[in-house]
């Protein structure tokens, strides 16, 4: 049965395609009913952030994670004191942001609170960007300045990440995934390919190896990879999917099946579109999440 909830404005509130605070009230019933309050909170892909610094506040150990500069900028100036250590800009005019996190996140979603979700990074700063860059700056600091505090903050590709938790020792309590799904007809969803692939080498001097943005023909694959994956680490998988999304349920359970990886219960939300669908293709939205049981006892 759907848990039916009315669509509401999230506490943090931050221009990001796929900003999973949206249905965040949904998650935190699941999340406390498994911890109780207590225990690691862990994410795949972490995009705008606001889940883990929710979970964060409610004082649970958060670690955060997320190949994007953008969302790792963004993790940083709202869950952390960390100051860059790599200086480095693709324009001049980027140069008087790049020594701040808090900085840097507020480029990033200026430009997508401007120009939307798919622009490229403007060569020039005019007055309308700069004046956005600074209400981001002061809205990022005010954040910044409640003290939530995450546990650990990664920057590494999704399948380097769980490989670095699991050779570190590192155990959590839940690894909530939710990835960079294609769209329903299987397509790749361009504005995950934006955030992970236009949005790098901004303020970073690392060289950065395009990431592949799935589609109908290796999605299934990669995700039944990361869950065996998050499997060693955690002692619950959450997958999260949605009804704008490739695979179906249908199609993503029997996989699931087939590579025993048994759910023990699926969650699902039913609600209204205004805070769901950041493009408005739909007038509801549905959020699957599946219960998968990790490897790492009591």
């Amino acid at each position: 049965m759907d848990i039916i909830m009315s669509s509401k404005k999230p506490e943090i509130n931050i221009e990001y395609f796929g900003q999973q605070s949206r249905f965040y009230s949904f998650f935190e019933m699941i999340v406390d009913d498994l911890l109780h309050g207590n225990g690691i909170y862990a994410e795949t892909n972490s995009g705008s952030n606001c889940n883990a610094y929710m979970f964060a506040k409610k004082g649970y150990k958060v670690i955060t994670n997320d190949i994007s500069e953008y969302s790792f900028s963004v993790s940083n100036a709202i869950m952390s004191d960390n100051v860059p250590t790599d200086f480095s800009y693709k324009y001049d005019w980027l140069k008087k942001y790049s020594d701040s996190y808090i900085k840097r996140a507020s480029v990033f979603a200026s430009i997508v609170d401007i120009y939307g979700y798919n622009a490229e990074i403007p060569d020039k700063l005019d007055d309308e960007l700069e004046i956005k860059i600074e209400e981001y700056i002061k809205y990022f600091s005010n954040i910044n300045a409640r003290n939530v505090r995450a546990f650990k903050i990664y920057n590494e590709d999704l399948f380097c990440y769980l490989k670095r938790l699991y050779e570190d020792n590192i155990k959590v309590d839940i690894m909530f995934m939710d990835f960079a799904w294609p769209w329903r007809d299987g397509s790749k969803t361009e504005e995950y390919n934006t955030t992970a692939n236009t949005y790098s080498n901004v303020f970073e001097k690392t060289k950065f190896k395009k990431i592949e943005i799935w589609d109908k023909s290796n999605v299934i694959d990669n995700v039944i990879k990361a869950i065996k994956e998050a499997k060693k680490v955690s002692k619950y998988v959450l997958l999260s999917n949605q009804s704008s999304n490739y695979p179906t349920p249908e199609l993503l359970e029997v996989a699931l099946l087939k590579n025993n990886l048994n759910y023990e219960i699926r969650h699902t939300m039913l609600t209204d579109a205004e805070y769901e669908d950041n493009l408005g293709k739909e007038t509801f939205f549905r959020e699957y999440l599946y219960v998968i049981k990790g490897d790492v006892n009591e």
